[in-house]
C-alpha cells in the first residue's frame, strides 16, 4: 500500500533527519501517523481512550512492513537502500510484521471484541487485495488506475473511525460518517502525494497511478479539489456543538496541508515534501491531545 519509502540521502548530514528517514523507511513513521489519525478521529467522536490508537498504529506498522516484501521490485527503483535491506532479511521482516500484527489485533480484541478485531484488520485485507493478483486477468488492484488509491483510502478511513467506535460500543451516526469521509479524502491526498514521489518506479513497472497517467501538474489540481472537499466536511462539523471546538482547531492544519499540496509540482525535494506531508497528521494528533 503506497504511503512510505526512501526520503533520499541529502539530509544525512543532520543525525535527526537521518534517524527520521530510517524510521520512515521501516514503517515506524507510518505507525505513528496511523495512531495520530486515530487520535484525531477519537477527538471528533468524543472518545477518550488510548487503546484504539495503539491498536491501529501497530497494525499500520505491520501492514506496511509486510508490504515491503510484496513491493521489492518497485522499491528497488524508488528506495534501493531500503529494498536491499528487506531483500537481505525477508524472514526477519516477516516475523516483525506478524508479531506487531498479532499485538495490534490482540489489543483490538481485548478492547472491543470481535467487531473491533474485524475492523482493525480491514487494512490487512486491503493490502492483500492491493498487492496480490486478485483480478480475473491476474492483475493486482495496485495496477488498476483509481482502484488502488480508493482501496487504500477507504481501508484506513474505515479503520481509524471504526475501531474507536467498536471499542467504545458506539453506533455509527452522522458525525462518524463525516469523520470517515474526512479521512477518506485525507488518505486519497496522502496516497497520491507519495505516488508523485514514486512516479518513476511506478511507470517503469507498469503501475498506473494518477501521477503516472495525468502528470504531476494535473495531479496537483485534482488534490487541491480534494483538499477543498475535506475543508467542506470540517466546515459541516463546525455546525455540531460537541465537535465544533475540535473542528475549528483543525482548520490551521488544513491550511498547512493545502499550502503543501499547491506546491506539489514546484519542488524536486520530494523526500522533504513527503516528510512534511506526514507531519500534518502529527499536527492533527496534537490537536487531539489538546482535547
Amino acid at each position: 500500500m503506497q504511503a512510505h519509502g526512501d526520503y533520499g540521502t541529502d539530509w544525512d548530514w543532520v543525525p535527526l533527519h537521518d534517524a527520521v528517514r530510517w524510521a520512515q523507511q521501516f514503517s515506524l513513521v507510518q505507525g505513528v501517523v496511523a495512531a495520530a489519525k486515530t487520535g484525531f478521529a477519537m477527538a471528533l467522536l468524543g472518545i477518550n481512550t488510548l487503546l484504539p490508537a495503539a491498536a491501529v498504529g501497530l497494525v499500520s506498522f505491520a501492514v506496511y512492513t509486510a508490504n515491503d516484501l510484496a513491493d521489492l521490485e518497485e522499491d528497488a527503483i524508488n528506495s534501493p537502500d531500503h529494498s536491499s535491506v528487506v531483500a537481505a532479511h525477508p524472514a526477519a521482516v516477516a516475523v516483525l510484521a506478524v508479531g506487531t500484527l498479532a499485538l495490534g489485533a490482540g489489543l483490538a480484541w481485548w478492547g472491543g471484541g470481535p467487531v473491533a478485531l474485524a475492523v482493525v484488520l480491514v487494512p490487512l485485507g486491503a493490502s492483500l487485495g492491493y498487492s496480490l493478483p486478485v483480478t480475473p486477468a491476474g492483475r493486482r488492484l495496485k495496477d488498476v488506475l483509481g482502484v488502488n488509491t480508493a482501496l487504500v483510502a477507504l481501508a484506513w478511513a474505515v479503520t481509524v473511525t471504526g475501531v474507536p467506535l467498536a471499542v467504545a460500543g458506539r453506533a455509527v451516526g452522522p458525525v462518524a460518517v463525516a469523520v470517515c469521509l474526512f479521512f477518506f479524502l485525507r488518505s486519497v491526498i496522502s496516497v497520491e502525494v507519495f505516488n508523485v514521489r514514486d512516479v518513476t518506479g511506478d511507470a517503469a513497472t507498469g503501475v498506473d497511478t494518477i501521477p503516472v497517467v495525468l502528470g504531476v501538474p494535473r495531479t496537483r489540481h485534482l488534490l487541491a479539489l480534494f483538499e477543498g472537499c475535506s475543508l467542506v466536511v470540517v466546515a459541516t462539523l463546525l455546525t455540531v456543538p460537541a465537535v465544533a471546538p475540535v473542528a475549528l482547531a483543525a482548520l490551521p492544519v488544513l491550511g498547512y496541508s493545502l499550502g503543501l499540496t499547491w506546491f506539489l509540482a514546484e519542488t524536486t525535494r520530494m523526500d522533504a515534501f513527503c516528510l512534511a506531508k506526514d507531519g500534518e497528521y502529527l499536527l492533527f494528533g496534537l490537536v487531539a491531545l489538546a482535547f
